[in-house]
This record gives C-alpha cells, sequence and structure tokens, in this order.
C-alpha cells in the first residue's frame, strides 16, 4: 500500500512537471530568458513540484480516521503528518466542507456523531469517556472550534453538605480520540460555575471563561456600586483560562450572571463570534447579553426594543437563542407561529440591532413542538425538537423537516464541526 501510493505521488509529480514546461506561458518565459539571462533559479524558471508537497496535499484531502491510522506505518509518514504545516494544511481543506457534531442524548459514555451539512444524515464518530471524569457523571458538550470541542461535567463531591459546587472541564478532538482535563478553577458557592469559550480562526489556542460565585459577603453600603453583580450579598467574579499558558487567572467582578436555561444543563449556553463570548443573562424588558473578549474585557448589551403597543408574545419570548448568522451575532426570537432575527451592529462604542428581512418568517414548528436547541452553519439554522431537525435556510426561505434519532432527543447539543488533527493544548497557528 506504501509503496503503491509512493509511486501515485512521483508520478503525479512527474506529469504535473511535464505539463507545465509545454505550456505556453512557460515556454515564451523560456525563450524570453534564454535571449535575456535572469538570475532565476531552476525552481523558480521551471516552477517545478516539489514530490514532498503533492504527497503532503493529497494526504490533507483523506478523513482524519484515515490519516491516524496512516502515522503507523512508516516513520516519514508519521513525522510528516505530526508537522504544524500538515496540521493547517488538513484544517483549511476540510473547512471547506463543514459539517455538523451531535450528541443527541445527555450520556455518562458521550456518544458524538457526524452530521452531513447537506443530507443530514448521522454517522457515528467517536464514544468520549476518560478515565479520570468524575464517577457516574455525564459530559455534556457546549462548544466546538477548530475541530476541538469543549465538554463539562459536574463533580461529584461525597460531602453532602458541601455549599460548593464545580465542574470538570473538557477539551477533547473528536477525530483523534485525544482528551485534556483542565486544571480545576476556583469552587463556586451554592451554584454551579457558567462557562464559556471563546477562540478564533487564525490560532489553535482558545480562552476558557468560568463565572463564580466568590461565597464572601459584600458590605451593603457597596451593594449598589454599579459595574458588577450581587445577588442575595454574594458577589460574582471571573476566571479565565488560556491555552498558551495552561492555567487560570482571575480577571475580575462581572457586571452580570448568566440566566438559567432548564432545556441545557450547567448555565452552559453561548456563542462565540469572532473571538467574542456572548451569553443571554435576562429575558425581561429591556433584556441583557453579556459579552466578553480574548482580553477579558466584558459588556452589556441590551437586547432589540420591540414597539410598545405590541403585546408579549410578539416581543422577546422564552423561545430567544443567540446564533452565529455568516460570521455575526444574531438573535432568533420564536413567536408562535413565526419567528423574528435581528443582526447585531457593534463598532467597539456603539452598537444597533437590525432587523433581517426574511423571504418567509411563518416557522413551521407545532405550538406543541419545544425547540431544545438551535445551531446554524452559513445560511441555514436548525431548531431541534424532541423528535425531529427543523432547517430553515435564510437565503431561499424555505423550511426542511426531517426525523431525529428514533431514540428521540435528550439535552442534545448540536454544533458546527471541521475535522481536524490538531492537538487539545492549543498551541498552533493556523
Amino acid at each position: 500500500m506504501v509503496f503503491g501510493l509512493k509511486f501515485f505521488i512521483r508520478t503525479l509529480a512527474t506529469e504535473r512537471n511535464q505539463k507545465m514546461v509545454e505550456t505556453c506561458g512557460q515556454h515564451i518565459k523560456r525563450r524570453r530568458t534564454e535571449t535575456q539571462p535572469l538570475k532565476l533559479s531552476r525552481a523558480e524558471r521551471w516552477n517545478v513540484v516539489d514530490e514532498e508537497d503533492v504527497f503532503m496535499d493529497i494526504l490533507s484531502r483523506v478523513s482524519v480516521k484515515s490519516i491516524w491510522s496512516l502515522k503507523t506505518l512508516s516513520k516519514h509518514w508519521h513525522g510528516s503528518i505530526s508537522t504544524t504545516y500538515f496540521c493547517k494544511l488538513q484544517l483549511a481543506h476540510s473547512r471547506k466542507n463543514p459539517s455538523f457534531i451531535v450528541c443527541p442524548t445527555l450520556e455518562t459514555s458521550m456518544k458524538l456523531y457526524s452530521m452531513d451539512s447537506r443530507s443530514f444524515e448521522l454517522s457515528p464518530l467517536n464514544t468520549i469517556d476518560p478515565s479520570e471524569r468524575s464517577h457516574g457523571v455525564s459530559l455534556y458538550m457546549i462548544s466546538s472550534f477548530n475541530g476541538l470541542i469543549c465538554c463539562v461535567n459536574v463533580i461529584f463531591d461525597e460531602d453532602v453538605e458541601s455549599k460548593f459546587f464545580d465542574l470538570q472541564i473538557w477539551i477533547c478532538n473528536p477525530c483523534t480520540g485525544e482528551t485534556l482535563l483542565l486544571p480545576q478553577g476556583r469552587p463556586s458557592f451554592e451554584c454551579e460555575p457558567c462557562v464559556g469559550v471563546a477562540y478564533s480562526s487564525d490560532t489553535s489556542d482558545y480562552r476558557i471563561f468560568r463565572i463564580f460565585c466568590t461565597g464572601k459577603k459584600i458590605p451593603e453600603e457597596r451593594e449598589s456600586v454599579e459595574g458588577y453583580y450581587v445577588r442575595e450579598g454574594y458577589a460574582y467574579e471571573c476566571e479565565m483560562f488560556s491555552s498558551s499558558t495552561g492555567s487560570w487567572k482571575n480577571i475580575g467582578l462581572v457586571p452580570c450572571v448568566p440566566m438559567d436555561c432548564g432545556l441545557r444543563p450547567y448555565k452552559t449556553g453561548h456563542i462565540c463570534v469572532e473571538g467574542k463570548v456572548y451569553w443571554l443573562v435576562s429575558l425581561d424588558e429591556p433584556g441583557k447579553i453579556l459579552s466578553v473578549n480574548l482580553e477579558g474585557r466584558f459588556k452589556v448589551i441590551n437586547l432589540p426594543e420591540y414597539e410598545a403597543n405590541q403585546k408579549g408574545e410578539d416581543k422577546i419570548t422564552e423561545g430567544t437563542h443567540l446564533i452565529n448568522l455568516k460570521g455575526s451575532l444574531a438573535l432568533l426570537v420564536l413567536h408562535p407561529g413565526y419567528m423574528d432575527i435581528w443582526l447585531l451592529k457593534d463598532n467597539g462604542e456603539t452598537y444597533s440591532w437590525v432587523p433581517v428581512p426574511l423571504l418567509k418568517y411563518h416557522i413551521r414548528i407545532k405550538d406543541d413542538e419545544l425547540v431544545l436547541t438551535v445551531t446554524s452553519l452559513k445560511n441555514k439554522i436548525i431548531c431541534v425538537t424532541e423528535t425531529h431537525w427543523h432547517i430553515y435556510n435564510v437565503d431561499t426561505g424555505k423550511w426542511k423537516k426531517i426525523r431525529g434519532p428514533r431514540t428521540g432527543f435528550g439535552y442534545p447539543a448540536v454544533f458546527p464541526f471541521t475535522e481536524s488533527i490538531l492537538p487539545c493544548k492549543g498551541g498552533v497557528k493556523l
């Protein structure tokens, strides 16, 4: 098999070189060089395709599962696949054909599936079940980025009288099976920490934000001070984990705290857009969003305002979700029988909400169907109910309804996904 592939690569390189010598452009360039010699290297003059480059390019287009199996065939292949250059090349090809990663139900062993973005067919991807996980608890996927995913699980504490809670936070590569348990942060008093993941497209480094209750009472005269959040006399702070340092850093008090959502465990409902994390804070008028950037700077954003004479069901509803719509933060508001989409315009100093004109704003989700989670990819918005996928095409205004798994959904997690062989610890410039 190795000899056959190498022979194919060598033959392809030879054929491409021969074709390039015979082209009209190459012929003219050669004639000019002969009459007016230039100081060109042989590679510059003939534009020779290196055999190793052809090998790497072909291999980068193969599935990660196949790539990983090829590492054991030879030292040369293992070395080539392990380079930073190959990791970047493979991810670049994978980004051209993104899919979805799906965890249909909340179970002790997290069973992951890959879903094609066109046919929406599911295929088994991997089962994540790290041995260091706290005994008897379930992993929950909260984010997907650059071929990696972030998962959390509650830490089981045998001390039933303890008032502190904490989560184990994992970074996993579903394609290679690698898992990385992050160091523990500071426990949260009487509530679970809120977690968010920030990342960018030009590096595999990431930030994890963890909002928690300190358990320290704040003097009454300071409770009304603007700039940080206090509930029942306790202040809330945030820690930031950086993959580049491998440690947590306390970045201070927070102005508000993400809201609870009964459809998602652990207060993990967030979205990352252009390196910023956004959480819903409140749906009560005027409604708020909390954001934080990669440097740890917080900002509070009010939700869009509806006209005063509109009914309650025509304003912000409980069916409100944050999505990444074509690279911008958007607010999806599901009403009985129809929906609104608002796009955030933020220049850093001021911001505004712009309604997105929809070809068809009527939704084909029955009133008795509960939307468990929402995600998006390019021009598609996917609403997941207990039994079906409901896919809306923003460009055409058409809805598509597809039956989900036979067992149905229970606390499903669905995110856009690109296969990669990036390491969980980060550190690769893309």
